[in-house]
């Protein structure tokens, strides 16, 4: 089973995973208690800013946390970014942190040439009966059809793996009053609104930042928070999912974007937190 398309598996140590009977913990030998290590190719089709694509990263923590626990839902990943990823093999080991009735928590850890990439904790949750609410207040984003195509720019891939449009009161590169992005978004092919794509797409759009200040203020990810609400099995045709993206504050050369995936209806599907480097420089 890929993660997206044109991505390489995430293969264990044992044997490749598939997605089948055979990818269930205990089917393969999986220890809940041990650590897990999984072969994997970064492709460099999610070749972004400053090496491989930060979400796609964290993504493949959240698929990893999916192979190991047993039938509990990715809720929510925090991952930091320790150096850029670049294309080619890597290897990804997932540990359990604890191991409850209802939560459990794990580390995944991308090392590439013998170096760590990116470490994220991973909560998951097994279905629990509890009190909910929902109060939709969507941000105000323009129409589709009033909406302009994202022209991303040459070399950063990882844009080829969905398709939006944003929307024109605050676009990148104008210098706008406001860090803000938004606009709509769906896969380009149809395909489940998992957890494992939700996390990407929040790291997806062009950085808020850059409708205020010039790249790449604001472009590099620190540290990278998602929450998920609900997932969908897929869209209909012509359905749109939205994003919106804002950072509001930056001090002490980091900025704290805030970002927002809705469904057609205003629901939202996931949030995320994200620190960028707001320095002028990057180190």
């Amino acid at each position: 089973m890929t993660l997206f398309d044109r991505t390489g598996d995430l293969t264990h140590r044992t044997g490749p995973l598939t997605g089948g009977e055979e990818s269930r913990p205990g089917a393969i030998g999986f220890d809940p208690m041990t650590p897990t290590t999984f072969d994997i190719e970064l492709d460099p089709s999610w070749s972004s800013l400053r090496g491989t694509h930060g979400g796609y990263l964290a993504s493949l923590a959240v698929r990893a946390a999916e192979r190991v626990t047993d039938g509990r839902s990715v809720r929510t990943v925090t991952t930091s970014f320790l150096r850029p990823g670049h294309s080619g093999p890597a290897e990804l080991t997932i540990m359990p942190e604890r191991l409850g009735r209802s939560l459990s928590t794990h580390v995944a850890t991308i090392t590439q040439d013998g170096r760590g990439v990116a470490t994220s904790r991973v909560t998951t949750m097994v279905v629990v009966d509890g009190i909910e609410w929902d109060a939709p207040e969507p941000e105000r984003i323009a129409a589709v059809p009033e909406c302009v195509p994202l022209d991303p720019p040459e070399g950063v891939r990882h844009f080829a793996h969905a398709t939006a449009v944003l929307d024109p009161t605050h676009l990148p590169f104008t210098h706008g009053p406001l860090a803000r992005v938004a606009g709509h978004v769906r896969p380009l092919e149809p395909r489940p609104i998992d957890a494992a794509w939700l996390t990407m797409i929040l790291d997806w759009f062009p950085p808020s930042p850059f409708s205020h200040v010039d790249p790449p203020t604001g472009g590099v990810s620190v540290d990278y928070t998602v929450h998920l609400h609900r997932t969908l099995d897929r869209l209909r045709d012509g359905e749109w999912l939205t994003g919106a993206f804002r950072a509001d504050v930056s001090s002490n050369s980091m900025a704290l974007e805030k970002g927002v995936i809705r469904d057609a209806t205003g629901h939202v599907l996931a949030e995320s937190f994200h620190t960028r480097w707001s320095a002028r420089t990057i180190s």
